[in-house]
């Protein structure tokens, strides 16, 4: 597990200093790191001064001055050496990908030392000091993130970012209740409004909330969930619902599951949730598939199609499901192959386990997107590994994705939510 050589355990050997690295490195890989946020990008002491308000929420006096410090150090070393670079576009890419994974492998390291202290310095009285039921709507929230309902972005630990609690109270409300605050009366839609702004506050004052919009994966284990409110009681007709539901989500995961068994876990099953990521993605895929070269032909792993008004889009992926880190070698062959194709491919993906430094720059450098998976691909893991490759390469489309088409499928998405919406007033009514 490769982290930044800069990094010292010393940052992190008390609780406080632990703490205020933590909300450093969240704030970092999430606020500053992925390329949405580039054109938000500001100067490093107003990244200090929004991680030491922070801080400050959460601690004082000697801690809040350890934290700060820890921090601070943590922020600097980031910086001078060049995690992040916003010079060119290629660049940018490049550096993402590297800050982004070595920040999730501090994380992954030293979780215990970060769970420890977010516990530490939880704030349970404020949320002992809302009403029964605001604590029941406080974990409902937290639950919906963990499911990832309202999550834009999620760490490999599991801590979250989301715009759900920078949203408007209506739209908090519904996701709560399935209604909307417009359907209440006046003086009802105040008690909510109030309410909810009232949950939100707690979080903040709590420690659970950090920057208005991350929550520490700590904050979200199921255990430390369970313990912010009493259990709900459950009518045996809700329960009996509830049984259903299970049984419906376990007969959909055996589904999945028998979908990848009988495929050789040292090819077939890598290849297979990388052919259903593309299709799901609007392609047209095939396994194995045989292209010319102008010397001969060579077996593509998965090839996929699309039709872009009258250009076709083509996309190559090379799966190696090792056990073994892949070196550079085979990233050089990979790339002698596809620089013969008769048809070139527009975009190049290589997926591993694992690649090695020199490889991953190698890859990089000769045009490839890279996705490593921390795990090699196999039957009881296929569901997980789909998520990632998923994920990376739904958001690669998106951030390809020219400027006015993205702004085309914002305003579709809203006017989506706006007529379903509409549609339930109009149910309603009737």
């Amino acid at each position: 597990m490769e982290i930044p050589h800069w990094f010292e355990e010393g940052w992190i050997d008390t609780d406080a200093k632990a703490l205020g690295l933590y909300i450093a490195l969240l704030y970092s890989r999430f606020k500053i790191v992925p390329p949405r946020f580039r054109f938000l990008f500001r100067d490093r002491i107003d990244i200090n001064r929004e991680v030491k308000a922070a801080i400050a929420n959460v601690l004082t006096g000697e801690e809040e001055y350890e934290a700060w410090k820890s921090a601070r150090l943590f922020l600097s070393r980031l910086y001078i050496f060049h995690e992040i670079s916003f010079r060119n576009a290629e660049e940018l890419v490049r550096s993402v990908e590297k800050s982004i994974t070595r920040l999730e492998n501090i994380e992954r390291n030293h979780y215990s030392r970060f769970r420890k202290a977010c516990y530490k310095y939880f704030k349970k009285e404020c949320i002992e000091d809302l009403e029964e039921e605001d604590k029941k709507d406080l974990k409902k929230m937290l639950k919906c993130l963990k499911i990832e309902h309202f999550t834009t972005d999620i760490s490999a630990k599991g801590s979250t970012f989301t715009p759900f609690f920078d949203s408007s109270t209506s739209f908090i409300y519904k996701s709560l209740t399935n209604e909307g605050l417009e359907s209440l009366d006046k003086n009802e839609r105040e008690k909510q409004e109030s309410r909810i702004r009232n949950i939100i506050n707690a979080l903040i004052r709590s420690g659970i909330l950090w920057f208005k919009g991350i929550i520490p994966a700590p904050f979200l284990e199921d255990e430390f969930v369970e313990k912010l409110a009493p259990p709900e009681e459950e009518t045996e007709v809700e329960m009996i619902r509830v049984r259903e539901e299970v049984k419906d989500v376990i007969a959909i995961k055996e589904e999945e599951r028998r979908k990848y068994e009988g495929k050789t876990p040292a090819k077939e099953i890598l290849e297979s949730i990388v052919a259903d990521v593309l299709k799901d993605l609007g392609l047209r895929v095939k396994i194995n598939e045989m292209l010319k070269t102008r010397e001969g032909m060579i077996e593509a792993d998965v090839w996929g199609t699309k039709l872009v008004g009258n250009t076709r889009f083509y996309v190559y992926a090379s799966c190696k499901n090792w056990n073994r880190e892949v070196d550079r070698n085979v990233i050089f062959s990979e790339v002698g192959r596809i620089s013969n194709l008769i048809q070139s491919p527009h975009l190049k993906i290589f997926i591993a386990k694992k690649l090695t430094e020199s490889a991953r720059e190698t890859a990089l450098i000769d045009g490839f997107t890279v996705i490593e998976l921390g795990e090699k691909a196999e039957t009881n893991n296929a569901e997980e590994i789909y998520n990632i490759v998923y994920k990376h390469l739904r958001g690669l489309f998106i951030e390809i994705a020219p400027p006015e088409l993205q702004k085309f499928a914002k305003e579709a998405r809203e006017i989506s939510e706006r007529l379903r919406t509409l549609a339930e007033e109009i149910e309603r009514i009737k």
